[in-house]
């Protein structure tokens, strides 16, 4: 069972950040301008008026009948609810002649943002030569003091921009901004982003959506405002890290990629980049010292393909799909990779490990289980046998599987090489070992069942009905064994057995299992087994992935698995199997999972396997089961919620009881394979699931498959 998040783990974004307390007003964006309306509304600090030496900021211009200054602020405005600093640097004509008292007046201004620890932003709306034509000094300065610089690149006709652009692009916080029309067009009188190009955006240039006539001054009061609320949306960012937040939010516009018409991209407004997820997010784990960059949170992984979103079946109900649990999971607090907050429903991205629709290893099961070639040495009385074969992961849903031919996913290949290894030491004790083969074969159930030449032992979609959680939580593993067979007799084997998974791909699993076996047959047609032993999954509990924020230190089970068998004809065999275990786990920082208390779980199945029951070439299978089941054990789960704006994190934590799953899953399957013609075989198989992952709330579920297979 897999929640529908195939390629984009961000499909169930909710909203950009969330946030506790603080003061969101303590931000403050600086315009270099002609004024502001100071009866508009605004939300305005002081400024002051360097060109006339005065107090006095009200808008001096007369453009677009409110002011240019006035227009850019109330563009500012519109994503920026903080305070702006109005600073007045011209007389708001664009006459030559107070071109020298412009550029005494903005240098003026520079200085006094130097000494504003609460400007953030600054932005430089005025275009005329004395602002923009030549380098500004104190820019160096307000880089270093960590200040966001949007510059207008002008509208010139040209294809650089202006010169204080070029001069100071490569400064840290610096951003050049072109002007477009409302579908983001670059304006043709605008200055293009030429070597600049690594820090230029374009944005609407026009005082309003619907006018007709606009410029780079308010294109670049927008970005100006933007960068205040990324500011007030995460303030421990830094001036670059504001900048690198916008650029990598642009729509590609021009030629692909960065180029030297729209450098970056087209920036249409806030949302793009508010609401943007960058990069791999982490999903907070434990509490973030106050002080501390939103970047470099500690904890979990809840990153790209899912990695640290496996959880084993027997854990899922309880986590994920009961309704409490379900409900917190959705508002569940990520950090992006400049540690921005968004919110994700965590269920929707979590895939469940339950051994069902893993197709790839369904469809190889169809194949005989013997290997594709091998050799005797008689000297050493050893047996090698070997196959090679090429496939996907093996963890396939029915959507992936069935994908497309250039699906990513299904192209993603492996070479897979299993070598079994089988020597007679002595009269008594035989030693077998398996390089990346199936665990089950050696230590499951199914083994006791009457193989079939054509279609070997069974072919049951759910894989590990018949095996002990001691075999593992994965299809390929390293398996040795001693058999000991004391005096002459067939009937008692003494198995002592050692698995050893280490998945280097997509899940990352890994445990270790020591098994002690005894086997016992009555007679020809009636046998039992009973294991014990140990399996210590590193990462992870009952197959979820290794690491993560589903993820332990280790988890440690003690188990005893009991097996019997009967042939009840030629053609019919049955078994059984049940097995209980006791776990307990050592927990992980980086974890929403701590405090584990002793974990009791229980599985059985019983099946039966007919060879040649109607036909002479067939294989009928039916059973019965219950996945492993936790009857008792705790966990405290801890939900990000929230956060403050000095970076601490806001958890809701529960204790929950993991056996508080309102119900119990029950499979019933069954299967039939026959061969039509000596190279053509039908197949039928059918999957009944009552309660999945022992929980009532989502109904039942029933897969069938038919497969027409020609062999050559």
């Amino acid at each position: 069972m897999i929640f529908p998040a195939k390629n984009n783990i961000f499909t169930a974004l909710i909203c950009s950040f969330v946030v506790l307390s603080g003061n969101a007003h303590a931000q403050q964006v600086a315009l270099l301008d002609s004024g502001a309306d100071p009866d508009q509304g605004f939300n305005l600090a002081p400024g002051f008026n360097y060109f006339l030496n005065t107090d006095d900021t009200s808008d001096v211009s007369t453009r677009e009948g409110e002011g240019h200054g006035t227009v850019s602020t109330r563009l500012v405005a519109e994503s920026f609810d903080g305070q702006i600093v109005p600073f007045v640097v011209t007389d708001g004509t664009r006459l030559r002649q107070f071109e020298p008292e412009s550029m005494i007046a903005r240098d003026s201004a520079l200085s006094d943002i130097l000494g504003r620890d609460e400007v953030r932003v600054i932005g430089i709306t005025w275009g005329t030569e004395g602002i923009t034509g030549s380098a500004a000094p104190l820019l160096p300065e307000l880089s270093n003091a960590n200040k966001v610089i949007a510059i207008m690149a002008g509208n010139e006709f040209s294809s650089q921009p202006n010169a204080l652009a070029t001069t100071s692009f490569n400064l840290a916080g610096v951003i050049i901004v072109g002007a477009t029309d409302a579908d983001g067009v670059l304006f043709p009188e605008a200055n293009r982003a030429g070597t600049t190009a690594a820090k230029y955006v374009a944005a609407i240039g026009l005082p309003e959506l619907t006018a007709t006539v606009g410029g780079a001054s308010w294109a670049t009061a927008r970005i100006a405002g933007i960068a205040g609320a990324v500011l007030q949306q995460n303030p421990n960012l830094t001036a670059a890290e504001v900048v690198q937040v916008i650029l990598e939010s642009a729509e590609d516009r021009g030629d692909e990629g960065i180029d030297a018409e729209y450098g970056r991209g087209f920036i249409a407004n806030a949302q793009q980049v508010l609401n943007n997820v960058i990069g791999p997010v982490t999903i907070p784990t434990q509490p973030i010292d106050n002080g501390s960059t939103l970047g470099s949170s500690g904890g979990g992984g809840g990153g790209g393909g899912g990695a640290g979103l496996l959880v084993g079946g027997a854990l899922i109900g309880a986590l994920v799909l009961m309704r409490k649990p379900k409900e917190k999971l959705e508002k569940t607090l990520v950090l992006d990779s400049y540690g921005r907050t968004f919110q994700i429903d965590l269920g929707e991205q979590t895939v469940v490990d339950d051994d069902i629709l893993h197709l790839t290893d369904f469809f190889h099961a169809l194949d005989q289980t013997s290997v594709s070639d091998g050799f005797y040495v008689p000297e050493l009385n050893t047996e090698v046998a070997f196959a090679a074969t090429t496939n996907e992961d093996h963890r396939f849903d029915m959507i992936e599987y069935f994908a497309a031919p250039d699906d990513v996913v299904i192209n993603e290949q492996q070479a897979n090489m299993s070598v079994a290894l089988g020597s007679k030491l002595t009269q008594s004790v035989d030693f077998t070992a398996g390089y990346q083969v199936s665990p089950g074969a050696a230590f499951g159930r199914a083994a006791d069942l009457q193989s079939h030449k054509t279609f070997g032992v069974s072919s049951f979609i759910s894989g590990q009905s018949f095996d002990s959680l001691l075999s593992g939580f994965s299809s390929r593993a390293n398996t040795m064994n001693l058999a000991y067979k004391p005096g002459s007799s067939d009937k008692a084997t003494l198995n002592l057995g050692l698995v050893s998974i280490d998945e280097k791909r997509r899940f990352g699993q890994q445990s270790f299992s020591s098994i002690l076996e005894a086997k016992f047959k009555f007679n020809e047609r009636i046998g039992s087994s009973l294991q014990y032993g140990q399996i210590q999954e590193r990462g992870s509990v009952f197959g979820g992935a290794a690491g993560g924020v589903f993820g332990v230190k280790t988890a440690t089970t003690h188990a005893v698995n009991i097996g019997a068998f009967v042939t009840a004809t030629d053609k019919l065999t049955l078994v059984a199997n049940y097995g209980l275990g006791r776990t307990s786990v050592d927990s992980s920082v980086d974890s929403l999972l701590s405090g584990f208390s002793g974990l009791r779980s229980d599985w059985y199945s019983l099946g039966m396997i007919g060879n040649n029951i109607f036909r002479a070439q067939d294989q009928l299978g039916v059973s019965l089961s219950q996945p492993l089941k936790i009857r008792s054990g705790e966990v405290n789960f801890s939900i990000p919620t929230a956060r403050d704006l000095n970076g601490d994190i806001a958890f809701d934590t529960e204790r929950l009881d993991l056996a508080e799953t309102n119900a119990t899953e029950h499979r019933a399957e069954a299967y039939y394979r026959t061969m039509l013609t000596d190279k053509l075989e039908f197949g039928s198989f059918v999957l009944y699931r009552q309660n999945p992952n022992h929980v009532r709330d989502y109904g039942n579920e029933t897969l069938f498959m038919a497969t027409l297979r020609y062999r050559q």
